[in-house]
């Protein structure tokens, strides 16, 4: 296992000490800011107004988003076969991922089903052409995010591993081997953040079933056995995304599973009828030994050929409610009409 730690140095020669702080982490959903095998598939003005509707909401020390498909300039996806309609591969152009660094962006995530469209080698271009502009992608297989924040001299750790059902990554389905490697991580951190991409998708995945969940036949985990189980062995968090809407938000021993985001910005390839148009961002305020603190999902909507921007309707935070209510009776989250989220 190899560790993506940034920034590199020797901190404690530097005079800064190991002092854990409480932190304030923000996560969104499924990101695609274009795909250059689409007709009109790539945004007007290099894609520059696409955050602005959500920017000052960009407000933590950590914003980790789930990067669906890769950094593609050429060549073509041997993924689907020939006229194919229920088939996607998403080839973004690399100077579009300046724009995730102009937004604030810190960490992507590549751990999807969405990393390998166009093979190792553009999975692997993907990876440098992030940490080119000095952004952490985690998530390929072997690779684990720690990261130093530093405040006034004194450092916190945080890590974030991600999940999903494939084998360049992580896998959720192996849960035992999860467990194994969160407690491996544990003793490394003041904070452990695991994220993952699993579930069925689509605009009726909304609900969280109590046992596997299968694509088109395809495994995509056992979410709620597997959130659990590594909040056993010590994630301080657990946040999902992959089915393409908003899912329930419960917590167990005290610490929040949010178990699915939906799309943040899928600019084009990507449903947003109906609940997959509906989304948020995930404020997550945890204290220094990564116990929950606050939170809060302010609803947002995301219209076509555009950016997610505020929703005064509120109708994400309706669909959290009845959702989190119907799945998690007993240990659902609570949300104010701002999103704000309140243990059980």
């Amino acid at each position: 296992m190899a560790l993506t730690v940034g920034p590199s140095g020797p901190l404690a020669a530097q005079g800064i000490a190991h002092a854990p702080a409480p932190v304030r982490l923000i996560f969104t959903g499924d990101i695609n800011l274009g795909t250059r095998t689409l007709e009109e598939g790539l945004p007007p003005d290099s894609g520059r107004t696409l955050f602005a509707g959500v920017d000052s909401l960009f407000r933590g020390d950590l914003l980790i988003g789930n990067f669906e498909g890769v950094l593609s300039d050429s060549g073509e996806s041997d993924k689907c076969a020939p006229k194919s309609t229920r088939c996607y591969a998403f080839a973004t152009p690399t100077w579009l991922a300046q724009r995730l660094k102009e937004a604030g962006f810190t960490h992507l995530n590549l751990a999807n089903n969405h990393a390998n469209d166009y093979g190792p080698a553009a999975r692997q271009h993907t990876e440098a052409a992030l940490r080119e502009l000095g952004l952490t992608a985690y998530g390929p297989l072997g690779q684990v995010a720690i990261t130093p924040l530093i405040r006034d001299g004194e450092m916190t750790l945080v890590g974030i591993v991600g999940f999903a059902t494939y084998p360049h990554s992580y896998n959720l389905l192996d849960i035992p081997g999860s467990a194994e490697l969160v407690r491996q991580v544990r003793p490394l951190v003041d904070v452990l953040v695991v994220t993952f991409h699993g579930g069925t998708e689509g605009a009726a995945a909304t609900r969280v079933p109590k046992g596997p969940e299968y694509l088109a036949g395809e495994p995509r985990g056992n979410l709620r056995r597997w959130a659990r189980t590594v909040i056993d062995a010590g994630a301080d968090a657990v946040v999902g995304h992959g089915p393409h809407v908003l899912r329930g938000v419960e917590f167990y021993l005290g610490r929040p599973i949010a178990y699915s985001l939906g799309n943040f910005l899928t600019y084009r390839g990507f449903s947003l009828e109906g609940p997959l148009g509906l989304t948020s961002i995930l404020e997550l305020d945890l204290n220094a030994d990564g116990s929950f603190h606050g939170g809060r999902l302010p609803p947002l909507i995301q219209l076509p050929g555009a950016g997610p921007v505020s929703d005064p309707s509120g109708a994400a935070v309706s669909l959290l409610r009845r959702v989190t209510r119907l799945d998690f009776p007993k240990t659902g989250a609570r949300f104010g009409d701002d999103g704000t989220i309140l243990p059980p």
